[in-house]
């Protein structure tokens, strides 16, 4: 059965034959029970990290606050028991998740839904591992009874509310490259390029296949169709695991109903889904098995989908007749309670004390046609009703990794992960318990999957090699509307003329006149060079930061990997264009004649590849473009006053700064590649062809007091070994700082 487009463009809901293998079930050992339980999330009232300060204060009041044991930490977590040094550290953070607890299993869709703010993307990304950044959470997620750990994560796909792909690829080529890289190695290169052409056919983007996907500057793909290659660079690795965020933005109703059934098939398969979704039709809502309905954080709802109606039929709220379920939630939880006798908010958080007692009690959620004694949970809902505050809420208290020393989260800033591991013990003790049988088969597919390595399996999708033969090869077609551009080819032209045209012919003159007006030619060739680099280079990584992040996250390669391949890509460019700006410079400048040319050339490529290293180096390590800009500016100019050119008397007090700059070191090996061995005659005032044939020329003993050169143009060629090793130094401290951003959070 083929997948087919009817008459109106929208691709109907059949799945090619070929997409059977995307569909197979998924083996028992390959399947995933996701767990969260009594999660919380605080994120920092102000926008940005807190201050030095503020951090510092907070550390110092965590250190205050009394440990608490493992037992414990239930009944402080239910009645909030905190002390004044907790809620001094949470001064600055405002809650928006309140003890979410929830459970997906293979075969089932979960939909978060809610009004926006509501904390769907934030339990979402919490689930995924992906804890905003500032954010501080509490609590525990389970994946097959076990913390996520990267082998999980690598069967988790992700799909974020906004589409991170590069601009410039296409849709294959964004699909296959993925491929390559995320699926297994022992996979033939045929048989990835044939997941990628399943994926195209299932989500109806045979149209668009070699479209590029384009930007806000260069147009592509639609909105919707960017959505669905989102999708599919996830479908591609078959998770166990799919995490969704509003895949339906964007997507008229017919291609968001396909997309969904898609979804609905996988999770018939054996995988475990969970999506948010902000305001679903009536059919998309039935293809729901599982909805949690959030509501400022708190859970309002959670049960079957089918169930939802009739939840809050029992507490008296009655689905108006001809009126969308969906909707019907989603005014519920925005306080819009159609014949209530409260008022909105009373209403809503009656609404939600009901539901969370309810849950405490039955943790599996509602289920169909279940009865629900209403009178005996409003009764319980009451005594808890003070901890639906809405305004900050101060943090629970955590454990360390080993379960046995609790301990306060660190207020620093940055978000912080919570591995209860005596409470996950206890947990599932309980559920094996009750549900015998089933847990253990879960337990099974924990030990199989997650916690033990098969023998010779890779933490990886691709080897080494592969990794970096598909990252440069990407980084390539990324750059393919930059790499060699006409603006750079006539913006060389443009400065070498002008250069050559000022300096004309000054080269061939042995005098010292000529030979003053020749060193500011090479101090400019290295200036010009140098200072255009590196502010390209500024912009590389932090305009590739948050697709590192989310490439990253997803296991996709190792990071060394992509720096290196991304680096190498840059070559081409760094090395063809320059050397066009050097061939004009050197040609119309008349300079030494002869294998010094390959010198000079070799002399400034260097040069330029340890500025653009330099301009790596601060990039990676700001990441704000603007802010990188200022440093690089006041960093530059200082490397230029000291270069050797403008100031040869450097007061001693702070003449330790030359030693620091490239350009020194890079101006110092022109002038020796030049003048080296040269000799030169004092004229005056003049530029004589031929001196040594003039009776008023004499010539000159010492090239570096005649010239007043800082550096002996006879000594021997030691700034190519710092220039190197600056090169090599700084391209090490890039990968450094790239590790550190990128680090899991």
């Amino acid at each position: 059965m083929g997948k087919e487009e009817g008459s109106n463009g929208h691709v109907a809901v059949a799945v090619p034959e070929e997409g059977v293998a995307m569909l197979t079930a998924l083996p028992e050992e390959k399947q995933m029970v996701v767990e969260f339980n009594t999660v919380s999330c605080w994120v920092p009232n102000l926008f940005g990290a807190p201050s030095t300060m503020t951090q510092l204060k907070n550390m110092a009041a965590l250190k205050n606050v009394k440990k608490v044991s493992v037992k414990s930490i239930a009944a402080v977590a239910s009645h909030k028991e905190v002390s004044a040094a907790e809620a001094a550290a949470k001064e600055n953070m405002r809650q928006v998740l309140y003890n979410v607890s929830g459970k997906v299993k293979p075969g089932e869709l979960l939909a978060l839904m809610g009004p926006s703010g509501g904390g769907k993307t934030t339990l979402l990304s919490i689930l995924g591992g992906r804890t905003p950044k500032g954010a501080r959470m509490d609590g525990s997620v389970l994946f097959n009874g076990g913390a996520l750990n990267k082998r999980a994560k690598r069967q988790t796909g992700y799909v974020m509310q906004d589409d991170l792909l590069y601009e410039t690829l296409t849709v294959f080529e964004t699909l296959y490259f993925a491929a390559m890289l995320r699926l297994p190695a022992y996979m033939t290169k045929a048989q990835k390029k044939e997941r990628v052409e399943v994926v195209i056919k299932a989500l109806g983007l045979m149209r668009c296949r070699d479209t590029i996907i384009g930007g806000f500057f260069r147009r592509g793909v639609s909105g919707g169709e960017r959505k669905r290659v989102s999708v599919g660079h996830e479908l591609l690795i078959d998770p166990s695991v799919l995490l969704l965020d509003e895949p339906t933005s964007g997507l008229d109703s017919t291609t968001a109903r396909n997309l969904l059934q898609l979804l609905r098939d996988l999770a018939s398969s054996g995988r475990s889904i969970v999506t948010t979704i902000h305001q679903p039709s009536s059919r998309l809502y039935q293809q729901l098995d599982k909805v949690m309905l959030l509501s400022q954080g708190h859970a309002i709802y959670y049960g079957q989908g089918a169930a939802a109606a009739e939840w809050f039929g029992q507490l008296g709220v009655q689905l108006p007749y001809g009126v969308n379920v969906a909707d019907f939630l989603l005014d519920i939880a925005s306080g819009e309670i159609v014949g209530k006798e409260r008022s909105d908010e009373e209403a809503r958080v009656h609404l939600v004390e009901v539901s969370e007692t309810f849950l405490a009690e039955h943790p599996e959620g509602y289920q169909q046609q279940q009865k629900l004694d209403v009178s005996r949970f409003s009764e319980s809902a009451s005594a808890i009703k003070g901890q639906l505050s809405v305004g900050p809420v101060v943090a629970l208290e955590d454990v360390s990794s080993d379960g046995s020393s609790p301990q306060a989260a660190v207020a620093n800033g940055t978000s912080v992960r919570f591995d209860i591991a005596s409470q996950a013990v206890e947990l599932g003790e309980k559920e094996q318990h009750a549900e015998g049988g089933g847990r253990q088969g879960q337990l099974a597919r924990s030990n199989t999957s997650m916690n033990v390595a098969r023998p010779g399996a890779s933490r990886w999708g691709a080897t080494y090699w592969t990794q970096l033969q598909v990252l440069f090869l990407r980084a390539v077609k990324v750059r393919r509307f930059e790499t060699l551009s006409k603006q750079d080819f006539i913006q060389f032209l443009i400065v070498g003329a002008i250069c050559g045209m000022i300096w004309w012919q000054v080269g061939r003159h042995p005098t010292t006149y000529s030979a003053s007006n020749t060193v500011g030619l090479l101090f400019f060739e290295a200036l010009f060079l140098s200072f255009r680099t590196l502010f390209t280079a500024l912009f590389t990584f932090p305009n590739e930061y948050k697709m590192m992040l989310k490439e990253r996250a997803s296991g996709m390669y190792r990071l060394s990997a992509f720096y290196l391949a991304r680096t190498a890509s840059d070559l081409p460019m760094d090395c063809s264009v320059p050397s066009l700006f050097v061939i004009i410079i050197y040609l119309m400048g008349g300079l030494r004649r002869g294998g010094y040319f390959f010198a000079n050339w070799a002399a400034i490529i260097l040069s330029s590849l340890v500025a653009q290293s330099f301009g790596l180096l601060i990039g990676a390590t700001v990441m704000v473009p603007k802010t990188a800009q200022t440093i690089a500016s006041v960093l530059m100019l200082g490397f230029m006053l000291v270069g050797g050119f403008y100031v040869q008397n450097i007061p001693s007090w702070i003449s330790w700064l030359k030693w620091l700059s490239f350009i020194t070191y890079a101006y110092n090996l022109l002038i020796k590649i030049e003048f080296g061995g040269v000799t030169l005659y004092d004229c005056g005032a003049q530029s004589i062809r031929h001196p040594q044939d003039d009776p008023n020329c004499f010539p000159v003993t010492d090239n570096q007091a005649a010239l007043k050169m800082f550096v002996n143009p006879n000594g021997p060629v030691w700034e190519v070994g710092v220039l190197f090793g600056f090169l090599i130094f700084f391209r090490f401290l890039v990968y450094v700082a790239l590790r550190k951003k990128t680090a899991s959070r």
